[in-house]
């Protein structure tokens, strides 16, 4: 699993980034790809996001997620359909996001094994046990706080595992994606899926 690192609150730029992503699809592998994404702040001919400023967050966002992951992996992303690329997302955020992961660990699965739903009030939770302990957590305003749980409860959905406050196995996914995480010593992704 990943190591605990400094809590920070830029996953409220914006859930798992599909969209983005899958127009970027063509560039991932590019050894400019940072340059080419920078460069679309100015053009949007790629990203196709509608406000500079979005823009700029988005872009800030997508280079320190392609960056955290290998090429190895953004070669696997290459081919993967669209159930899984979302989920494949979901774990660039678990990877990049340190809180995110807490949240999905320290709450999320716990629900899952237990069968129970996983509501607002309970990401609410855990942010305020957080805030207690981590001063960088205490520091972020009430409406950072409520924007980091509607995002991760997006991201959620989006990844296909989180449906009107219940979480389920993804659906459309083939074995051979599974078995990257299982041949790359990222089994703990599975658990992350309820698999």
């Amino acid at each position: 699993m990943p190591n605990k690192q400094k809590y920070d609150a830029n996953f409220t730029a914006g859930g798992i980034f599909f969209n983005e992503f899958s127009n970027l699809k063509d560039y991932l592998l590019d050894e400019n790809f940072e340059e080419i994404v920078k460069n679309d702040i100015e053009e949007n001919q790629i990203l196709a996001i509608s406000t500079l400023s979005a823009r700029k967050r988005i872009v800030s966002e997508i280079i320190r997620r392609h960056n955290i992951m290998s090429v190895n992996f953004w070669s696997f992303f290459q081919n993967l359909n669209e159930s899984e690329s979302k989920l494949a997302l979901f774990y660039v955020c678990l990877k990049t996001y340190p809180i995110v992961f807490d949240l999905h660990f320290q709450v999320t699965v716990k629900k899952q094994k237990l069968g129970t739903e996983l509501t607002e009030y309970d990401i609410q939770m855990r942010l305020d046990e957080l805030s207690s302990i981590d001063e960088d957590v205490e520091s972020w305003s009430e409406t950072t706080i409520k924007k980091i749980n509607t995002q991760y409860r997006k991201a959620l959905k989006d990844a296909g595992v989180y449906e009107k406050e219940k979480l389920k196995q993804p659906v459309n996914i083939q074995e051979s994606f599974w078995e990257y995480f299982k041949d790359n010593d990222e089994s703990w992704f599975l658990q992350a899926c309820f698999i």
